[in-house]
């Protein structure tokens, strides 16, 4: 179950570690392995944020694992939203703490709860493509964890270099930087390892992850009544339309903007109506990211000089207006956030970053909304078929 170059990395990393590795590397499937490695018996902890738990990632890994070993695997999976209320529970359990960055502040409650947990633990595994983005004051509570220093204030006393800035109110000391920058290193490689895609040579090109969701409570709606409040969806056009918009916005957004934060690749997201693209450039703005767009009304690309070094964007694309004709090699993460009925445009979509001139693996991102028109719509795609008028009244309408 385990690639080559996944297993070479789980043979050279300690019990207690972190792996840094990119999105598609497959860093559920290598913490279970972990975990099979080192335990002793005790359950395993799953520390997620909720729409990874929420999208059930987790509990299928887990459950294939377990199927094809023929064994149990003890567990239990955790929110951080409840983490500084719940983590005294799982004394000497052994830790899997997923998207890691959820805890890089070692003063916040969630922080020093997850502090408090690695240290009660049999072992801790982290797991993040960016537990550091923003430089060393991100790596403070990682150390804490590893034993190196005890607090916070230990390691500024010992490290940070200050500048006087005036705010108003009178001087301030704020950190500039950081001194011993090379003992540093030294340290934070000792327990963390970097594995980027395009280091892995027995990875596919092309990486697909279906990520799946509920139906809302609209989308019931729609689909038993034919109306939702005021708006009527009484013909197939229309039925079509609202049971495709109102899968599951709320889930896939806020799914969204936790891949988004998780790392600093760039991103292009595939979408149909004009309130998703709101609701995406939001996010994307929120979170500081470069964004880009393509749609009817508007074309804005970065130029090819500035590929190189691009990074930590979002390019939003509509299906009918970019699903052709572009050259969006920079990217090399795919979002599929609503489907298309046309299998042309899907095939079309997934050729704007994975062509000529790509010198990365892809991921793909299928979101796919668990007993709704979308399941009708993807298999239709992967029997590279166009999801008709007919396909819907047969399998949706009757």
């Amino acid at each position: 179950m385990l690639y080559d170059f996944q297993r070479d990395l789980l043979n050279n990393i300690e019990p207690n570690y972190i792996i840094a590795a990119d999105t598609g590397t497959g860093k559920t499937m290598m913490a279970i392995h972990h975990y099979l490695k080192h335990n002793k018996g005790e359950p395993l902890l799953i520390v997620a944020p909720p729409q990874k738990i929420k999208e059930g990632g987790w509990q299928r890994e887990l459950d294939f694992v377990a199927s094809k070993y023929n064994i149990e695997i003890p567990y239990d999976i955790l929110s951080y939203g409840v983490l500084s209320k719940r983590w005294k529970e799982y004394k000497n359990w052994f830790l899997v703490m997923d998207e890691c960055h959820y805890v890089k502040n070692p003063t916040s409650q969630r922080g020093k709860a997850a502090i408090k947990l690695t240290q009660q633990s049999t072992h801790f595994l982290l797991l993040s493509a960016t537990p550091s983005s923003n430089g060393w004051g991100d790596t403070i509570a990682y150390m804490i964890m590893f034993g190196y220093y005890k607090n916070k204030t230990q390691f500024l006393r010992e490290h940070a270099i200050y500048n006087r800035i005036d705010y108003g109110n009178g001087p301030v000391n704020v950190v500039s930087d950081f001194r011993d920058q090379e003992i540093l290193q030294k340290i934070y490689q000792s327990f963390s390892i970097k594995l980027a895609k395009e280091d892995c040579l027995d990875l596919p090109p092309l990486v697909f992850e279906k990520i799946h969701f509920n139906p809302s409570k609209e989308y019931n709606i729609i689909k038993k009544d034919r109306v939702l409040g005021e708006e009527l969806f009484d013909n197939i056009a229309k039925l079509q339309h609202g049971l495709r918009f109102y899968a599951n916005q709320s889930d896939k957004l806020k799914y969204t903007e936790m891949l988004l934060e998780g790392t600093e690749e760039n991103i292009i997201i595939f979408y149909n109506y004009k309130q998703e693209n709101e609701e995406l450039k939001k996010i994307a703005k929120k979170l500081k990211k470069k964004v880009f767009e393509v749609s009817g009304s508007k074309t804005n690309l970065p130029d090819k000089v500035v590929w190189p070094e691009l990074k930590n964007s979002v390019t939003i694309v509509q299906y009918q207006a970019g699903a052709a004709g572009i050259e969006l090699q920079y990217a090399n993460i795919v979002v599929f956030y609503s489907p298309t009925y046309s299998y042309q445009d899907y095939e079309q979509a997934l050729g704007r970053a994975y062509r000529n001139g790509q010198t990365k693996k892809v991921t793909v991102y299928q979101y796919i909304t668990k007993g709704t028109v979308e399941t009708n719509i993807y298999k239709a795609l992967d029997a590279k078929k166009d999801f008709t008028e007919e396909l819907f009244r047969r399998e949706i309408v009757n």
